[in-house]
């Protein structure tokens, strides 16, 4: 500190205010530069990845929702297919003849036998209720001019 005041005392008193002025100014700028300059570049760079990160997290929620709503369609798509599959295996191992299997809107199967056979079909109504676990929700059998063939109209579904 004594030479500090050496070096001033050889000045006058104005420029010895001028200089304390001038290291104080050189001081601030170099705690500027050194310390408060790169504290507020990292504060920004951190608030820019913050705002990054919750653009993605609010995309990622929007494909999940999305993901979500195709699950549940592609499940009742899915149910639909896999009654199809069940309907079609079970008449088939019968021996049935079908004339329409038409998939329905809420998960179910419309199936139609024309001049079916009274026996095998009953014998697959039988397996798809208690082997398959389906339900047959609509039932409509009618009886034709051949005897043992009738006429049947039905919807199956998952059992609840």
């Amino acid at each position: 500190m004594n030479q500090l005041f050496t070096f001033l005392s050889r000045y006058q008193r104005r420029d010895q205010i001028m200089l304390l002025v001038g290291a104080l100014a050189v001081v601030i700028y170099l705690l500027w530069m050194l310390v408060l300059s790169p504290i507020q570049n990292k504060r920004d760079r951190l608030l820019q990845t913050n705002i990054a990160a919750t653009q993605s997290l609010g995309r990622v929620q929007i494909m999940v929702a999305q993901i979500q709503q195709y699950r549940a369609q592609g499940a009742q798509s899915n149910n639909a297919d896999s009654i199809m599959g069940i309907v079609d295996a079970g008449i088939r191992g019968n021996g049935l003849n079908v004339s329409a299997v038409n998939p329905g809107g809420a998960g179910d199967v419309r199936v139609r036998f024309e001049r079916a056979a009274y026996e095998p079909l009953m014998q697959w109504l039988y397996e798809v209720e208690f082997k398959n676990g389906l339900s047959i929700r609509d039932l409509t059998v009618a009886t034709t001019n051949d005897p043992g063939l009738v006429t049947v109209n039905m919807r199956v579904q998952k059992a609840d």
